[in-house]
């Protein structure tokens, strides 16, 4: 397409505006992670100084991605003093690779104190520049890591460059015991995403949504998703307006936008591109959530990334599909047409198991937080167990891989469902929706994750634990002489690991009993699950590969219980307010119309049949009791504000677990009986049925 990536300086414009050794020793640095040379930082400096002017560029930005989970970067021109009254335009080969950030204002876990500011970002070179057009200028972007002044990481990309370094080294050792030649292994990612949309004047009417982009109170909606009406339905016209808008911006960045449809709740949407290298496609979507967000507000709509925004809607979430491929351009988890690359097919699959196996905690504490709770578990998302589904045809692998690689195995059929109708090609198995962690045919689908949540870490990890589980699985063949060796290791690696694998619903109760008898971590709270980070075996993982230090570790995992209070600590104030400012005042003024209108109504008539209005006193009476259940349920959570003020974070987050999360559910229902009863006349804040568009 002409438009496509046109705000990005690739690899493309970059041959083009080098020097040919120049652009080589670039590649050198890109495909081989060497350090890139001062000479060559210069020219790039220089080359992408004049493509940025040409695109009407005015400032440059280290983009970068902190522990906060969102994006951040520090503005500057291009001007610089040439002595002491000249200013000129500069862009030097140092101002490309590095920045300088305050690091203690950002989370760091205690890694920094606050009086140690400095912190520095550098361009990550595996990820082109780009440019983002604002209403006036543009501004130059250019993907960085952070670190602080002492070299402790600071951001999500870091661990995650280092894990496309391990995974790589570990597949190219299987790929060339079984004589596949290769250059490189690459970790390819499809990323699905979620989101709400409402009318900005609901939004702003709406001090939850706009504080934490949650409704806390809301009565439901006589029709809401119940009759499936939404999903793949046809989308709304002024939806379908801005997500024109957003797809334009995110060709011109390079971003391969594939898909579009309606979710399955109402006012609830899917965008997704295709599969790009993984660095990339973090990149990528950070990009693509700042595009939703921003474009949403100029089409009078607000864009909601949480992952509850509703309570009684399905969730959003964030699917990644994950991959490997290497320089050949084959699929690692495709089985090949001989017995060698089907010998790694089943190394590779034996070592995915091994180590989502070993390591499955680790995975549920990155993606534990404070929206994913209230998400995850549902009959509209998987629960917070992890297990792998493999199909029938991976099944029928794992139970009897000889056969498998002597080429035995169903394979893809088409079929004709009606002769009227085309020939299709038949999967091999179906779906399962419920789980975690399905294969969905040459990709492994990890349902799990956030739709507010940043790429980076989640794919670190997941690379972190297949490389744990390909290192097993190396260190078991590597010496076997045969295949009948070979394939007798990789069946004993599966076997020891398969409690992992389940094919059936993960969402019913018995599943969860069985998960207990096969030693599964079930996840209680959010506090307890991100404490998963710090075990010994789990810090031992992150060491050995050098994805990250203890330390590093401890403060990740610190800062992920601070944010779970801060977030709960924002719904308990808000819930507060809510409560004080329109609940009870519009239950009361709707308790005095009842009351007056029993006033007004004619003696006389009372008289004569003192039990008329039996029915509607006992309507006032039950209507009072709910009133009085809401001012208690005020003091109630002024206790509660006044306790979490007390003790470490830890304490604190077992709190909002326990008691705070609950005590939330409690209003709302409550709070959902008030306003159905409540005259629209006094109920001052938006209705769900008002918000969908419909």
């Amino acid at each position: 397409m002409q438009n496509f990536a046109s705000h990005v300086f690739d690899l493309e414009k970059m041959k083009k505006a080098l020097p040919p050794q120049v652009f080589k020793k670039f590649m050198r640095t890109v495909d081989q992670k060497k350090a890139l040379d001062a000479e060559v930082a210069e020219f790039l400096a220089g080359a992408i100084k004049q493509w940025a002017e040409s695109m009407g560029v005015s400032h440059f930005t280290h983009w970068f991605m902190p522990l906060t989970g969102l994006t951040a970067g520090k503005q500057n021109t291009f001007l610089e003093w040439e002595g002491p009254s000249r200013i000129i335009s500069r862009f030097s080969g140092r101002d490309l690779i590095k920045g300088e950030p305050d690091a203690s204002s950002f989370p760091h876990g205690g890694m920094r104190s606050t009086f140690e500011a400095r912190g520095y970002t550098a361009w990550d070179p595996s990820s082109p520049v780009f440019v983002v057009r604002n209403r006036q200028h543009c501004v130059l972007f250019i993907p960085s890591v952070f670190y602080g002044y002492n070299g402790c990481v600071l951001d999500k990309k870091t661990p995650l460059l280092r894990s496309l370094r391990s995974i790589n080294d570990v597949s190219l050792k299987i790929l060339a015991k079984f004589n596949q030649r290769a250059a490189w292994v690459k970790n390819m990612i499809g990323a699905e995403q979620e989101f709400f949309l409402v009318r900005e004047k609901d939004f702003q009417n709406r001090s939850d949504l706009k504080t934490f982009g949650r409704m806390l109170f809301g009565a439901h909606p006589p029709r809401g998703q119940q009759m499936g009406d939404h999903y793949f339905g046809a989308i709304p016209e002024a939806v379908l307006h801005y997500l024109e808008d957003v797809e334009a911006e995110a060709l011109n960045l390079g971003i391969p936008v594939k898909t579009r449809h309606n979710e399955v709740a109402p006012n609830q949407f899917e965008i997704a591109p295709l599969y790009e290298e993984a660095n990339i496609a973090a990149d990528h979507n950070q990009l693509l959530m700042d595009l939703l967000l921003r474009i949403a507000r100029t089409h009078g709509m607000v864009c909601l990334l949480h992952e509850k925004p509703f309570a009684f809607f399905n969730g959003s979430g964030k699917h990644i599909n994950w991959s490997l491929r290497d320089s050949q351009g084959r699929n690692l988890f495709t089985p090949g047409d001989n017995k060698n690359s089907r010998l790694v097919f089943l190394s590779f699959l034996a070592g995915f198991i091994c180590g989502i196996n070993r390591y499955h905690d680790l995975l549920q504490a990155v993606l534990a937080s404070a929206g994913n709770e209230l998400r995850l578990g549902g009959h509209e998302a998987p629960p917070a167990i992890i297990s792998v589904f493999l199909g029938d045809e991976l099944q029928a692998v794992v139970d009897d891989p000889q056969t498998f690689i002597m080429g035995k195995f169903r394979k893809s059929k088409l079929v004709r469902f009606e002769e009227f109708v085309p020939a299709i090609l038949h999967d091999l198995s179906d779906r399962n929706r419920t789980s975690p962690v399905a294969f969905t045919g040459n990709k492994f689908e990890f349902r799990m994750p956030g739709s507010s949540a940043s790429l980076a870490f989640p794919i670190a990890v997941i690379n972190l634990l297949v490389s744990a589980g390909l290192t097993e699985v190396y260190g078991a063949i590597e010496k076997t002489k045969d295949e009948k060796s070979s394939i007798h290791r990789l069946q004993d690696i599966i076997n020891k690991n398969s409690c992992i694998i389940f094919a059936g619903d993960n969402y019913n109760s018995d599943w969860h009993q069985e998960a207990c008898k096969r030693k599964l971590y079930i996840p209680v709270s959010v506090p307890d699950t991100v404490d998963r980070l710090q075990e010994e075996k789990n810090l031992r993982l992150f060491e050995k590969f050098a994805i990250l230090s203890r330390e590093e570790i401890k403060a990740r995992a610190d800062i992920k219980i601070e944010i779970y209070v801060k977030t709960v600590e924002m719904e308990l104030r808000v819930a507060r307010n809510l409560l004080r400012v329109h609940v009870i005042p519009a239950a009361l003024k709707n308790q005095a119309m009842l009351l007056e209108a029993v006033r007004q109504f004619p003696r006389e008539i009372l008289a004569k049949k003192p039990a008329l209005l039996k029915n509607q006193f006992a309507f006032i009476a039950k209507f009072t009791e709910k009133i009085n259940r809401a001012m208690a349920m005020v003091s109630l959570l002024d206790e509660d504000n006044e306790k979490l003020k007390i003790g470490p974070d830890r304490i604190r987050a077992q709190f909002c677990t326990r008691f705070i999360r609950p005590h939330l559910d409690e209003a709302a229902v409550l709070v959902e009986k008030i306003e159905e009863r409540v005259d629209r006349e006094f109920w001052t804040l938006p209705r769900v049925t008002d918000m969908l568009f419909r």
